[in-house]
């Protein structure tokens, strides 16, 4: 195992330290390639006349860009960075995550609020699936930003 204190960069270049994530990290990570992968294929379904054409009269007045940039940015981008984040800041600071708890609680907010927001701006009439969504992500937002800044304060 590497200490922190010998990098970062030794450990990736050695292979040393591999299996040091904890499990709400790669749960995050993991999340966000999942996101990655359904927001790729939404984007090439937007993108093909064809299905875009069918998506918007399948489900009129649905906001498939909105729902697509959502899925990618809020999805894919927040949820590795969160994850990144909850790795590698504890190392910098030389002290543990503030609360592992917050960590996890932060991922099952973010997690399930993404997809229904997702949900919400392509289904008019589970509207409320958009705000309760909006809410949870913002609430995780918020639990992963304090958690962070008590981490490296």
């Amino acid at each position: 195992m590497v200490h922190w204190r010998q990098g970062i960069w030794y450990a990736a270049a050695t292979g040393e330290g591999r299996g040091t994530m904890n499990t709400t990290t790669i749960r995050f990570l993991k999340a966000g390639m999942a996101y990655l992968l359904l927001g790729g294929f939404l984007g090439v379904l937007l993108s093909v006349p064809v299905t875009r054409d069918a998506l918007y009269a399948s489900h009129p007045g649905a906001r498939w860009g909105v729902a697509h940039a959502h899925i990618v940015l809020a999805g894919f981008v927040m949820m590795v960075i969160f994850g990144i984040a909850y790795h590698i800041l504890p190392r910098f600071a030389g002290k543990p995550l503030h609360s592992e708890g917050w960590a996890a609680a932060h991922f099952w907010l973010a997690t399930p609020a993404t997809a229904a927001m997702a949900i919400g701006f392509t289904h008019a009439f589970v509207a409320p699936l958009l705000w309760a969504g909006g809410v949870a992500q913002f609430a995780g937002i918020v639990l992963g930003v304090v958690n962070l800044w008590w981490t490296i304060r």
